[in-house]
């Protein structure tokens, strides 16, 4: 029975991460914006539709400083747009690249391989490692209600690179940190470099064990 899906498609997995998701290959694994973010060059397109439409509608009736404000709105949000637009649909803030042996970090709008921050070859990766603050206390002593876990690049540097960032509750903590995980796994095995995983605390578990205990019947055994 012939099948209707493509092989590149049926390889293709995305994992959630925080205002972005990653989307792994067997070739790429690319950190891009998530479709929310759309809301803004949207916002900033009708921003600059308004003030070309003040221009042509009102041109002969508006004062000249006020006209120029307008073109001066149009000229700034017009491009800005356009470029928001296209770097949230088809741009990267982060991507590997096991054919040519690379990672790359990736600038705003020209996340299209034209505002490249930083180039690391997989020679240079000392290893990959996720981190986060579960263990992290307020200055008033209590833990933190919101984890943060980060999937970083160590280079043989030493130097720490950003690839991605997932944000939860302390309840979904466990759920979270397998999805980072997951991400570092990804890029180790293309990359070939050893990956420090995440892990939470032993008295994390312990503290659900008190809590079962609690909710248990002492007739229970």
């Amino acid at each position: 029975m012939s099948s209707d899906v493509s092989p590149s498609t049926s390889q293709r997995r995305t994992i959630p991460l925080h205002r972005a998701y990653a989307s792994i290959t067997p070739d790429t694994i690319a950190v891009r914006p998530s479709r929310g973010q759309l809301v803004t060059p949207l916002i900033e397109a009708g921003i600059a539709g308004l003030a070309v439409w003040g221009l042509v509608a009102f041109m002969n009736t508006l004062p000249l400083w006020t006209l120029m404000v307008l073109l001066l709105v149009a000229i700034v949000a017009g491009p800005a747009a356009m470029l928001g637009f296209v770097y949230q649909v088809a741009g990267s803030a982060f991507l590997m690249e096991r054919p040519k042996g690379t990672c790359r970090w990736q600038q705003g709008f020209l996340g299209l391989g034209i505002g490249t921050e930083e180039l690391v070859t997989f020679a240079r990766i000392k290893r990959i490692e996720v981190g986060g603050d579960f263990a992290d206390e307020l200055a008033s002593g209590d833990l933190q209600d919101v984890i943060r876990w980060e999937v970083r690049v160590v280079k043989d540097n030493h130097r720490v690179l950003l690839v991605g960032v997932i944000s939860t509750a302390r309840s979904l903590a466990e759920e979270a940190l397998g999805r980072a995980n997951d991400l570092g796994g990804a890029l180790a095995a293309m990359s070939g470099a050893p990956l420090t995983p995440g892990a939470l605390p032993a008295w994390a578990f312990e503290d659900d064990e008190d809590l079962h205990d609690l909710d248990t019947p002492q007739g229970d055994a």
